[in-house]
């Protein structure tokens, strides 16, 4: 099974299965609930990429499927990392909050319970007070970090071959609070416009002044060097603190918006994008992994 885990970015909508879909064409199957396990289990993509979805969502997804014995455990993964602004804790949703708490009203079955947001970028819903009140660059940044190199240890103990790709630079997109306000705000017909959210400059250099006597929690460093850069497929040659161009510098690349409304791809720019830039790159990787499999049928 491959195992593609994100945001919207590569999450399955109502019209299509974003550039994941590409697989199809390659010769392998989608996964389908209801079908028996030793039917589905080779040459199957699960896709659990999920819109609004931060980074720790998708590094605890990626654990529990690397470790839950009821489904077979991967045996190829791509994880397409979102940006580094999005906050997500499990948060008990009494009536009341369930009323401004995203995806939950709808579902009265979930009240009472442990949510998570799955809230994307928005510093006016729920997860507004955080923002105002507690929200930082640093913080960002520590968390995707860690995130990040977590996943990459799961994945290593695993002993699981896997790329990672991103959502755009992770520190070469403006993750500012003004920022996250302009991308809310813009207007319709610039959305899909990302040009204007860059820095232009690393984000490590617009970190707010680290107080020392907490030098024991500033890992930052240690993190950067401990990640392994040669798992990422990066869209250019931009380096900033080892990261580079992701979906979004691709197209920019190409001076095309995102036409896909809401600031994504559309299907034709997903299908583009896997074609042109993301198989070549994985193409013997998933020949390996078919002749692995092929090898287990036999």
């Amino acid at each position: 099974m491959i195992l593609v885990n994100g945001c919207s970015f590569s999450a399955p909508t109502d019209t299509g299965d974003s550039w994941a879909s590409g697989f199809y064409d390659k010769g392998l199957n989608k996964f389908k609930h209801g079908i028996s396990n030793t039917i589905m289990q080779y040459d199957v993509v699960k896709n659990v990429a999920v819109g609004g979805a931060s980074n720790s969502v998708i590094r605890r997804k990626l654990f529990w499927f690397l470790n839950n014995v009821s489904i077979q455990t991967p045996d190829y993964v791509i994880i397409q990392w979102s940006t580094i602004d999005r906050w997500d804790y499990p948060v008990f949703v009494t009536e009341e909050k369930s009323k401004d708490f995203p995806r939950v009203g709808q579902w009265p079955e979930r009240i009472n319970k442990i949510n998570y947001m799955n809230n994307g970028t928005d510093v006016f819903g729920f997860g507004k007070e955080f923002y105002e009140k507690y929200y930082s660059l640093y913080g960002a940044v520590l968390d995707t970090l860690e995130n990040i190199y977590h996943a990459q240890q799961y994945l290593k103990d695993a002993n699981i071959p896997y790329k990672m790709i991103t959502i755009g630079n992770l520190f070469d997109m403006d993750a500012s609070i003004g920022k996250l306000i302009e991308l809310q705000t813009t207007s319709l017909e610039e959305r899909g416009n990302y040009a204007n959210l860059k820095t232009n400059k690393s984000i490590f250099e617009k970190l707010e002044e680290y107080e020392d006597s907490w030098h024991e929690l500033n890992i930052i460093k240690e993190l950067l060097q401990k990640i392994d850069f040669s798992k990422f497929l990066f869209t250019d040659n931009e380096n900033v603190d080892g990261f580079g161009g992701g979906i979004i510098e691709w197209f920019l690349s190409k001076n095309e918006k995102l036409t896909g409304g809401g600031h994504h791809p559309s299907a034709e720019q997903h299908t583009r994008f896997f074609n042109q830039f993301l198989w070549p790159k994985i193409e013997q990787d998933i020949i390996q992994y078919k002749e692995k499999i092929n090898g287990i049928i036999k």
